[in-house]
């Protein structure tokens, strides 16, 4: 029935969708409302209620100035690849998260600024799944009032994580283009980061003490690829830096140090994220992790889905003839196809 639901829901979108406007599902307990213009999210938020699901077509929109409910959002996702039926679905502007979002989903868009936690504000069980984020992700505080289960799982994130406010959380295989500080008691897994850092700044690749780092990529090397904090755990990491600094009272099990960048990828250059990059290993047997599965995105848990295609119907192939033909019929043809996760 949940599956049935989507599929409607998909097809109702692709049905309403020009190219020239925002549509919305906004599905409730009491149906489903489509909603279509320039404010469209704005308006879809206003008439959700807390544990209602939007569904965006391939567009931009502009965000409300804060989310404060209990909402899941899924885009069309953000490659150009893999969205070519829909175009990309862009959030133009900031997503800030208020106290009351605690369960906010977010999967399939690309967001062009930054993600704001409340400072010292606890906004626990949120997701971020299979999205780009070009402006920084932040959650400020001082852990008085901390956000908890926080899940980064497969999103391309572009700017810097600051995340001094978030504990027993995961980051989980995700392209990280810059450095991620603030982290305490959180548990990092499989992501490739690439701790592209602006200027010549005594910058640190990673801040925090006690987090959990397992099978994660380090690209950056050389004097900012150090580690500031204490009693953080590193497993089966590998690090082109060949002698990495994992700060203090650290411990190292199983890294892979000193790796040729060149010879990690089989295609990859630089130190910053590029679509047109492929971030499977060149051996992917070679460096494995602490799960027997390879480090990086395409291992773990949650290995790494090709075209980050979100988990609602994926619209392959939309064709809507511009008028009807002689016989008054409007020809049209959906290619949709059904996602597990």
């Amino acid at each position: 029935m949940k599956r049935q639901t989507l599929l409607t829901l998909t097809i109702a979108i692709a049905m309403t969708m020009t190219m020239n406007a925002q549509t919305i599902a906004l599905h409730s307990s009491t149906g489903v409302q489509i909603i279509k213009g320039n404010t469209a999210l704005a308006t879809a938020y206003t008439a959700a209620q807390n544990g209602d699901t939007l569904y965006l077509s391939g567009h931009t929109f502009i965000p409300p100035g804060s989310f404060d409910k209990q909402l899941s959002i899924f885009g069309a996702g953000h490659y150009v690849d893999s969205t070519l039926a829909t175009g990309k679905t862009f959030i133009n502007g900031n997503v800030n998260l208020s106290e009351n979002s605690d369960m906010f989903y977010l999967e399939g868009v690309e967001v062009s600024g930054n993600i704001n936690f409340s400072t010292n504000h606890s906004v626990n069980n949120v997701v971020f799944k299979r999205c780009k984020i070009n402006g920084t992700f932040n959650a400020l505080g001082d852990l008085s009032n901390p956000t908890s289960n926080l899940s980064l799982i497969g999103n391309v994130l572009m700017n810097r994580l600051n995340l001094e406010n978030v504990q027993n959380s995961l980051l989980s295989n995700n392209i990280i283009s810059n450095s991620f500080q603030g982290s305490n008691g959180n548990l990092i897994n499989n992501n490739i980061i690439m701790g592209f850092i602006w200027g010549s700044s005594m910058d640190y690749l990673f801040s925090g003490n006690n987090n959990t780092l397992n099978n994660n990529i380090f690209l950056w090397e050389g004097y900012a690829a150090n580690v500031a904090g204490s009693g953080n755990i590193f497993n089966n990491n590998l690090f082109v830096e060949p002698t990495p600094d994992y700060g203090t009272t650290a411990t190292s099990i199983g890294n892979y140090t000193g790796i040729l960048q060149s010879a990690i990828f089989v295609n990859q250059t630089g130190t910053t994220f590029n679509y047109t990059h492929d971030y499977h290993l060149q051996a992917p047997t070679t460096y494995l992790g602490t799960d027997g599965t390879q480090v990086g995105i395409y291992g773990g848990t949650f290995p790494y889905k090709e075209g980050a295609v979100p988990l609602n119907p994926h619209i392959q192939l939309k064709n809507i003839a511009p008028t009807t033909d002689a016989n008054g019929d409007l020809q049209i043809q959906i290619q949709v196809e059904a996602q597990e996760d």
